[in-house]
């Protein structure tokens, strides 16, 4: 919880803000896995390219960094953010899975702009010998910080909501799309590699 803290500090001091969306789809089903892959989705601006490296870490939370560019507002600008996934169990709530969501974003270039989420992913894994289908729900709360051109920075709070659907196939891959139902990017697809 610490390292997130910090990350997310980090990306508030040394980003500048500005006028723009600033998440990204954020790909977060309620199962923590390992994996390593490549995203494209069509925000912040015209296309943003991610590559998101998610660990599973002991106690069955996981953290996750991501990098890449987004071509925004006629420039380009490279995104870096984290995110955070810890698995609820709660009574009365079976068969679905739930996490707790956390994440910050940050753009910095010809487009700056900062922001945090916490939002709680809500799905089922269907379960075949040949395929895992994982549909769900992601709404969450962002604060986001825009710059109006004028020198003055905007900070709001947006209600947000992600459906996804997982899709994993062969030994080791997944599918991933993502279309958002709030601000932010409307769809995302990418394709993972499970590291375990």
């Amino acid at each position: 919880m610490r390292t997130l803290a910090a990350a997310a500090a980090v990306l508030a001091v040394s980003a500048q803000a500005a006028g723009a969306q600033v998440f990204t789809p954020t790909y977060l089903a309620p199962r923590v896995s390992s994996d390593l892959g490549v995203y494209v989705s069509d925000g912040p601006g015209d296309l943003a390219v991610e590559g998101i490296w998610r660990r599973a870490l002991a106690g069955g939370s996981g953290i996750g960094l991501r990098a890449g560019f987004a071509d925004a507002d006629g420039g380009s600008a490279l995104l870096l953010g984290i995110d955070y996934r810890n698995p609820l169990s709660l009574a009365g709530t079976a068969p679905l899975d739930l996490a707790l969501t956390l994440g910050a974003q940050g753009a910095l270039g010809d487009l700056d702009a900062i922001g945090a989420q916490v939002g709680l992913s809500i799905g089922y894994t269907f379960n075949t010998p040949e395929v895992t289908v994982t549909p769900y729900v992601h709404p969450r709360l962002a604060f986001v910080n825009v710059d109006t051109g004028n020198g003055d920075d905007e900070s709001e709070i947006d209600p947000r909501a992600d459906l996804g659907i997982d899709v994993g196939f062969a030994p080791n891959l997944s599918l991933r799309f993502g279309a958002n139902l709030g601000d932010g990017a409307d769809w995302g697809i990418g394709l993972a590699w499970r590291t375990r």
